[in-house]
């Protein structure tokens, strides 16, 4: 069984070496004793999920030759958090933001977007089955 680690340095402040070897460093906020010398673990939460489905889009768009009409694609989350502890994620709305030179593939990018949600990103699949309000919307610039 694959085995990750996290180590305390001070204060707040964990770092490691990553499975796939990059270096991570996740602190708090200095009025609870952390330095902000690091991301926060519940955000890391959001990120992850944004490049999980992310790179998913963009291997599907490049399968489905399309890769290069995309002139920028960017992704964004809304969310809300509970307000009792434990503070957990109540809404998540994904949003897909996409530029492309002439006319967007729609059928396509909306293909690799439903694909991603419910086939491929393990993120998004983890997160449906806890954030009770977890949806997602594709915006055309």
């Amino acid at each position: 069984m694959p085995k990750a680690e996290l180590n305390w340095y001070e204060g707040m402040l964990f770092f490691t070496k990553t499975t796939s070897g990059h270096d991570l460093i996740i602190d708090a906020g200095e009025k609870v004793g952390g330095r902000d010398a690091g991301a926060r673990p519940k955000e890391l939460i959001l990120y992850s999920l944004m490049g999980c489905t992310g790179m998913d889009v963009v291997s599907l768009l490049r399968k489905m030759r399309v890769i290069d009409q995309l002139e920028s694609f960017k992704l964004e989350v809304d969310y809300e958090v509970a307000s009792e502890h434990p503070k957990v994620y109540t809404k998540i709305h994904l949003k897909y933001i996409f530029k492309f030179n002439g006319e967007p593939p729609k059928d396509k990018v909306e293909k690799a977007i439903n694909l991603s949600q419910e086939r491929y990103c393990a993120v998004s699949a983890m997160l449906r089955k806890i954030v009770p309000e977890f949806t997602h919307e594709i915006v055309y610039i």
